[in-house]
């Protein structure tokens, strides 16, 4: 008998065309209600708090960054350049590869971070409300499976 978690379904046109719509929705939905309150409240927009965020987490290199955001190298680069504009990253040269850029959050970013965040945090747990804790725990599991994260939590 095989695996239920790691069974390949084929699934009805429909269904994945509802899916799909299902996703662009609530991608656009949440865009939408993040960059107008992350623009008015905090000066940034998603993109570059995530480059941030990663930062913090320990991904300090550009060429990881854009591996992690699954960005285009040219697109962390901009992004890079106007974070250290806004004195909100240093870049430093690599003590262990002079060849590499290592990246760095300034007291201001990290302010930033934990303000966003907690932006981030509130507006997504609106929305996350709606859904019973076993329907978080169901949805979660799916995305990771989808994004090749694992296919158990």
């Amino acid at each position: 008998m095989p695996d239920p978690q790691t069974a390949t379904a084929v699934h009805p046109p429909q269904d994945v065309s509802l899916f799909l719509k299902a996703m662009w929705r609530l991608n656009r939905a949440m865009a939408q209600q993040f960059e107008p309150l992350l623009h008015e409240r905090h000066g940034t927009e998603a993109r570059s708090y995530f480059i941030l965020h990663s930062i913090q987490s320990g991904v300090q290199y550009p060429k990881a960054l854009a591996e992690e955001l699954k960005m285009p190298s040219t697109l962390i680069s901009r992004y890079l350049d106007d974070l250290s504009k806004r004195g909100l990253i240093e870049r430093h040269i690599d003590e262990h590869d002079s060849r590499r850029t290592l990246l760095t959050l300034t007291p201001l970013a990290l302010q930033l971070v934990a303000e966003v965040r907690q932006t981030i945090h509130d507006v997504t747990e609106a929305r996350l409300s709606r859904l019973s804790p076993t329907q978080l725990k169901g949805l979660t599991d799916a995305l990771r499976i989808l994004v090749d994260e694992g296919h158990a939590a």
